[in-house]
């Protein structure tokens, strides 16, 4: 995840805030609704982004979308100051930094877990129960396939690779039969 500091300023603030007022979850759902709505709408992309249109108006299709959203006050407030400072366009890297800030704040941990064929039920939760082994955390998991793994996994946990593939094992073997020739 590359966030700018910018963003990670932003993000601690709205944690910070979040955690005062004992409104975390919530800040975050409102924050990554906003974040998917911003990149899916091209319209309120262009709308909210477009210093041509005046700030009142802009600041009208914030309040809109907030009433029907359902976002609470605070949140509301929040994204203004990001409208007003034109730090709207920061919104994704604010999401991922406030995510982690969260993940990190309730000892959890997201691991993407890509497999050579589609998981069981039985073998994700066996999975997931392994790396919060590793991790010691809570691990909140999502699952992809890639065929080219040829079997096992390959799951990414916060800055670390746990590498279980076939497609691995074969490269280090050919990368020790080529060293000792």
């Amino acid at each position: 995840m590359t966030n700018s500091p910018v963003a990670r300023r932003y993000a601690r603030a709205l944690f910070e805030l979040g955690l005062d007022h004992d409104v975390l979850e919530e800040l975050g759902q409102a924050l990554s609704q906003a974040e998917e709505l911003l990149d899916k709408s091209v319209e309120l992309h262009s709308v909210l982004l477009n210093p041509a249109l005046e700030l009142d108006e802009r600041r009208g299709v914030i309040e809109a979308v907030a009433d029907k959203a359902g976002w609470p006050k605070l949140f509301r407030n929040f994204l203004m100051l990001l409208l007003d400072r034109d730090r709207l366009q920061e919104l994704r890297g604010i999401a991922e930094a406030f995510n982690d800030k969260i993940d990190d704040h309730f000892g959890r941990a997201r691991a993407r877990v890509t497999s050579a064929v589609e998981l069981s039920g039985a073998e994700a939760k066996k999975l997931e129960e392994r790396l919060e082994k590793l991790t010691g955390k809570e691990v909140i998991m999502t699952t992809e396939v890639d065929e080219s793994l040829i079997g096992g996994v390959v799951a990414r946990v916060e800055s670390k690779v746990y590498d279980g593939s076939v497609r691995n094992h074969l490269q280090r073997m050919r990368e020790k039969i080529l060293k000792e020739v």
